[in-house]
């Protein structure tokens, strides 16, 4: 276990990537911007895209992987990764929770909500398109902003813009994110 901790630098790497989701979370929350879309310019709040930069900590984790061991060893590396990708969500939803039940506005909550879903499509992505897949959330972002909305009001299938308690979205990014580890797991190394 040591030696997947050391070289998945998980022990600085980890708080880094809390660190990159709760600094704009507190530093954006109110913010609202009227971003270009192909349907009109809806106002966005910047909290959408706050997850980004954990994600992309969250990737940089998974790939900095010692391959040749890791493929011949009987270890259950996938699993302790699985592991990782779940405390690391759950410590940001903890966080997004916590700065939301300190004055923050339900954005945050949301944006706790927001890295569960993203995180389930950059792993599912991740089976299909490698590294590369730290794109996909940024890909799903693009397309919410510019077809999601309708005037001001968010499309049901955008997920992230929907309000903290939509149970709905909330459901989705579970089950997302449920895939996505799955597929972390049972998808074989030799295959990305």
């Amino acid at each position: 276990m040591r030696w997947w901790i050391g070289a998945r630098r998980a022990r600085f790497l980890v708080p880094t990537a809390l660190a990159a989701f709760l600094i704009p979370l507190l530093a954006v929350q109110n913010i609202r911007v009227a971003l270009p879309s192909l349907i009109g310019s809806p106002q966005i709040a910047l909290t959408l895209f706050v997850p980004v930069p954990l994600l992309a900590c969250l990737m940089h984790i998974l790939e900095s992987r010692l391959p040749a061991p890791e493929d011949s060893g009987v270890r259950p590396v996938d699993r302790y990764d699985a592991g990782l990708v779940a405390v690391l969500s759950a410590a940001a939803l903890g966080c997004a929770l916590l700065v939301t039940a300190l004055g923050g506005t339900e954005d945050a909550a949301a944006s706790g909500r927001n890295v569960l879903f993203l995180a389930g499509l950059m792993l599912l992505g991740r089976a299909a398109f490698g590294p590369a897949a730290v794109l996909v959330p940024v890909a799903w972002l693009v397309l919410v902003v510019g077809i999601g909305f309708r005037g001001n009001v968010a499309r049901l299938w955008t997920v992230v813009p929907q309000s903290a308690h939509d149970v709905p979205a909330a459901v989705v990014s579970l089950l997302v994110f449920g895939a996505g580890v799955t597929t972390l797991i049972f998808v074989p190394r030799k295959a990305l």
